[in-house]
């Protein structure tokens, strides 16, 4: 027999593991003993879900058979990397952020198809001055108690003016523990309990800011709006172009969407779950590459030019105050309001550090949003095929096959989110989210976010009526009307050939023109195209493929019949199909919540191979003949 002393965080536990196990790995000697580990890359040593820490005995290394051996001293290990021998004996210690924590689930607008530890990038420590070894020098004492409270070692730097004396008169050491690249930084914390954490998706038309408790992981609250930006361009290329031709309009970029979009739904969210300033300690950000360069202030124009090159792709960590971001107490500053003189009585929110965090890209048009997308889905981990089709302004779309990633980007513009449609509206309180044309009299029958009347139409409702309209025979394979003395269509002098959705609509009947429907082609032959292009350059046909994860803030809500109704899945069947939703916001939810998965994310962009639609041969022909409804 072999002993296997497991210290856990509630006490130790020794067992005997049967020689006939001994072929296994230990997490599935951890699994057959109720304590699965976080093995969310498939037990393939890709993740490090799965660390424990060897402290005494003798293990062997899984693959090579090399005998590795630990004497007091903690050696942290990958337990889906070694297993454990016929005989002899071992004691490993496993944090808790390494015991599987987290199964998929839906959360408010995505879902989760990963499990993940816990282990946020800013973390709340009390200690006592009883807690510090007196033998030791205050920082390695300070260091080895930290060590003990988080259950693992971890590179740990203390900043110079965390002095003992001076910063815990009353004996107790108030600290923050904050992520910082590869390296963890020990602070004084003003945060106040319990802490709280916002992850956040800036989109090309709409921002999501989610307010998380950090300690349990629990979504309190969350806003969204439109992007402040959008006045100033609908699209990333209009925005670059605007930069290119003015650059003092890069400061303009960064003013709306820091202090006219993310200050105001900051500041709802927290509201809305009754908390302060004071409880927010950091930020993740995920969105396009044009979206963080322009949060950032960086000039985007590189990008509007071959070869299409950012200034920057990497994981970036600063001060949110080096943004001016201001999140004050039941109220925002009005827009364009300096407010860079100090205040009389400066809030306790406004004189610590918060710490934000903008996720790595893989390149010009495959942004942090989609690398969030490929963890949060699962597919950076799967063997088999699987596609992330991500729709927004920007249709990017990521083909995982035999263990590579393809990723490109098309750009569908804003149609699928409401934008640019005479009667198109986010989802909110009175937008029409589906619709429903019942065959021989053309019965329309709608389905209103909230109980109040109509106020406009979703995205996803105009797709259930391109593909309905197109298979009851009312409009051509080109969106136009197949006659106009159908009861219903109408000829509006201002928008021409129409449908009547909403006839009784205040102020005005909500209609579905043909003008509508021709930019929700153009849009949904951009995804098919590009669909199309990234499986001919894999060599796969859509039946190859397992799963279509299909994201994007409308997409949780997409009847998959309509979708593939109108074409814009070619090949694909509904089996196929996963509904992911907001997987930019899932990605900033898990970054928020477990910190490897930043180191994840970089590995996740390092390979990917972009493939850039303009220099394909067929895309051109394969969007135009894309321009048709099935």
């Amino acid at each position: 027999m072999f002993h296997l002393t497991i210290q856990l965080p509630q006490g130790e536990r020794t067992v005997e593991v049967a020689p006939d196990v001994t072929a296994r790995l230990l997490t599935d000697v951890l699994r057959g003993l109720q304590l699965p580990l976080n093995t969310r890359c498939g037990q393939r040593g890709l993740c490090n879900g799965c660390m424990v820490e060897f402290v005494q005995g003798r293990l062997q290394h899984a693959a090579t058979g090399a005998v590795l051996a630990a004497a007091g001293t903690p050696v942290t290990i990958r337990g889906c990397e070694v297993r454990t021998p016929a005989t002899g004996s071992a004691v490993i210690h496993i944090p808790s952020r390494s015991l599987l924590a987290h199964q998929p689930q839906v959360v408010t607008s995505f879902r989760l198809n990963v499990p993940r530890a816990h282990d946020p990038v800013w973390q709340q420590l009390t200690l006592s001055t009883a807690d510090l070894d007196p033998r030791r020098a205050w920082e390695d004492a300070l260091r080895a108690a930290v060590a003990t409270r988080l259950e693992c070692t971890l590179p740990l730097d203390v900043e110079p003016e965390l002095d003992g004396r001076a910063t815990s008169p009353d004996g107790i050491y108030r600290l923050a523990l904050e992520h910082q690249g590869d390296r963890r930084v020990l602070s004084a914390s003003h945060v106040a309990e319990p802490a709280h954490g916002a992850a956040i998706d800036i989109g090309t038309t709409t921002v999501v800011v989610m307010i998380v408790e950090l300690t349990t992981g629990r979504v309190v609250s969350s806003a969204s709006a439109l992007n402040a930006q959008t006045r100033m361009g609908d699209n990333v290329l209009t925005r670059i172009n605007v930069c290119m031709q003015a650059p003092r309009f890069v400061s303009r970029m960064q003013h709306a969407i820091v202090r006219g979009t993310l200050m105001p739904l900051l500041t709802e969210a927290l509201a809305a779950a009754d908390l302060t300033p004071e409880h927010l300690a950091c930020l993740v950000v995920a969105g396009n590459t044009t979206m963080l360069h322009l949060l950032h202030g960086v000039d985007p124009t590189s990008m509007g030019v071959a070869p299409f090159t950012p200034v920057f792709l990497d994981h970036r960590i600063i001060d949110a105050r080096e943004l001016r971001l201001r999140v004050r107490r039941g109220r925002v500053l009005p827009d364009g309001q300096d407010d860079s003189a100090p205040a009389d009585d400066p809030e306790p929110a406004e004189r610590r550090r918060l710490p934000l965090h903008t996720l790595p890209g893989a390149a010009a048009y495959v942004g942090a949003d989609i690398t969030a997308g490929v963890l949060a889905t699962g597919m950076a981990y799967r063997d088999d095929t699987t596609l992330l089709v991500d729709l927004g302004t920007n249709g990017e779309l990521v083909l995982a096959h035999q263990r590579q990633l393809f990723g490109c980007a098309t750009a569908a513009g804003p149609a699928f989110e409401g934008a640019g449609l005479t009667y198109g509206v986010r989802a909110g309180q009175g937008a029409i989210s589906h619709v429903r044309l019942e065959p021989g009299e053309l019965a329309i029958h709608t389905e209103v976010i909230g109980d109040v009347p109509p106020n406009g139409l979703c995205g996803t409702a105009y797709i259930d009526f391109v593909a309905q309209a197109r298979q009851v025979g009312l409009i051509t394979p080109t969106a136009r009307f197949n006659g106009h003395d159908v009861p219903g269509i109408i000829r509006h002098p201002d928008h021409g050939w129409a449908f009547v959705v909403v006839p009784d609509a205040v102020p005005r009947p909500l209609l579905i023109t043909e003008a509508d429907m021709a930019s929700l082609l153009q849009a949904k032959a951009a995804i098919a195209a590009g669909v199309t292009c990234l499986l001919r350059r894999a060599g796969v046909a859509a039946a190859d493929v397992a799963a279509v994860f299909l994201a994007g803030g409308f997409g949780f809500h997409m009847r998959v019949d309509s979708l593939l109704g109108c074409g814009m899945l070619p090949g694909f069947q509904p089996e196929q199909i996963q509904l992911m939703g907001n997987t930019s916001l899932a990605g900033a939810y898990l970054a928020l919540l477990d910190s490897s998965i930043l180191r994840e994310m970089r590995h996740v962009t390092q390979r990917m191979e972009i493939v850039e639609l303009n220099l394909e041969p067929d895309f051109e022909a394969t969007y135009i003949e894309q321009l048709s409804l099935p």
